[in-house]
């Protein structure tokens, strides 16, 4: 006799005890939202890429990240974190991905261990070594490593940490109001130093509701209200 749940999808296991900020829970579409980054580019990032040499051959670059739950490509607090500092590396810093992953490799070694670019030891420490060895095969005047050193330092600083040096919260690049946090709402976007979601900001604001009534109910002024709706209705539209 056939299960009376024959055919019915399979539930995912949901993880109920350890470090909260290691639970899978962002798909690649939401990670890649909040990141601001297309989702092909995260999948890349996470899966790994392959690509073409002169010779004609195929090469696979491995993962930059290694996903929390590879089975169901979800990504946790710790891969968003990582995927930020990627995002700034790669994106705002304009550096070509083969020199990025050669300075990981490095990293890598340095500071083992499943987030090295998460680490205490990397933000006092490694990112000078992470630069570094991006100047052994970037020219040094183009991309300036001394400022490149400086910007990633002041990145690493938007990034609060607990007394063990992992990350306890990351503020999106360019974001001026929402805050990722993975102990609020399951980590979604949450307005700056007030825990409330950006999302339902948006979606009053989207049911015709004006931003100066949503500010009062929420004790906001109504600049801030305007600032999260348009970040987030960022991140909803990308």
């Amino acid at each position: 006799m056939r299960s009376p749940f024959y055919g019915m999808p399979k539930k995912r296991l949901i993880r109920t005890t350890g470090d909260v900020r290691e639970f899978p829970r962002y798909s690649i579409s939401e990670a890649a939202h909040y990141v601001r980054v297309p989702a092909s580019t995260l999948h890349a990032w996470t899966r790994g890429q392959d690509y073409h040499i002169a010779s004609g051959h195929r090469k696979t670059f491995k993962p930059l990240i290694h996903l929390a739950d590879k089975k169901n490509g979800l990504l946790s607090f710790y891969n968003l974190v990582e995927a930020h500092i990627l995002r700034f590396t790669t994106e705002e810093r304009n550096l070509p991905m083969q020199s990025v992953r050669r300075a990981l490799d490095f990293v890598q070694e340095a500071f083992p261990g499943p987030h090295p670019l998460l680490t205490h030891d990397f933000e006092t420490s490694g990112k000078d070594l992470f630069v570094t060895t991006l100047g052994t095969t970037l020219n040094a005047t183009a991309y300036g490593q001394s400022t490149m050193r400086e910007i990633l330092s002041q990145y690493l600083k938007l990034i609060p940490r607990d007394a063990s040096g992992l990350p306890v919260r990351v503020f999106p690049i360019h974001s001026k109001r929402l805050a990722i946090d993975p102990y609020f709402s399951s980590g979604k976007p949450i307005v700056r130093d007030r825990g409330i979601t950006a999302s339902v900001l948006w979606g009053r604001s989207k049911s015709g509701e004006n931003a100066a009534q949503i500010a009062v109910d929420y004790g906001l002024t109504e600049s801030e209200v305007k600032e999260a709706i348009e970040e987030y209705e960022w991140k909803v539209a990308a």
